[in-house]
């Protein structure tokens, strides 16, 4: 291989092969350690990709019932969604401090929910939004629910107790 090439494969698995030989949380502590974090948050960054744009949105959230609710007027996002269901989520907490940083990255699969239907229904009372005010806006407003396939958590403070700062949970 060329001295000044890039070596695409080695840069994708570094934290791999890194987190191979580091304490892993266990599963029930991390879950635990992720459901507080995110009971920290409500604003996260909304990955998409598909029909040749991609799009990175700040949303508010609310995270119940093992999924992610997000009430969204609309936005090119939406064409990205048509094509791609996988998105990704990024929520992390404001200190710069590298040895106290955390997030949280959200690998999963989004569906834009039927307007008024049960499911957007349920999200209105799980976000505290009555449906008869949403069904009276001049437009539709759209819920995109995000149900998680991977969690991957990064916190500095995890050193502390003798794992790694990298955790990851496939569900």
């Amino acid at each position: 291989m060329d001295g000044n090439a890039i070596d695409w494969e080695a840069a994708a698995r570094r934290w791999i092969d890194q987190e191979a030989g580091e304490a892993r949380m266990p599963e029930g502590e991390l879950i635990a350690e992720i459901e507080a974090f995110l009971g920290r948050h409500k604003i996260c960054a909304l990955a998409t990709a598909g029909n040749g744009i991609v799009r990175n949105t700040t949303v508010e959230y609310v995270h119940a019932e093992g999924a992610f609710w997000i009430v969204s007027e609309g936005g090119l996002k939406f064409r990205a969604l048509q094509a791609n269901s996988n998105v990704c989520l990024a929520i992390h907490d404001n200190d710069v401090s590298f040895d106290s940083l955390a997030g949280l990255q959200v690998t999963g699969r989004a569906e834009v929910l039927k307007p008024f239907g049960p499911g957007y229904a349920r999200a209105c009372e799980l976000r505290g939004i009555p449906m008869e005010r949403l069904r009276a806006m001049p437009f539709v407003m759209n819920i995109i629910k995000v149900t998680p396939t991977r969690y991957d958590y990064v916190s500095g403070r995890l050193k502390e107790r003798g794992f790694s700062a990298r955790q990851h949970i496939d569900l």
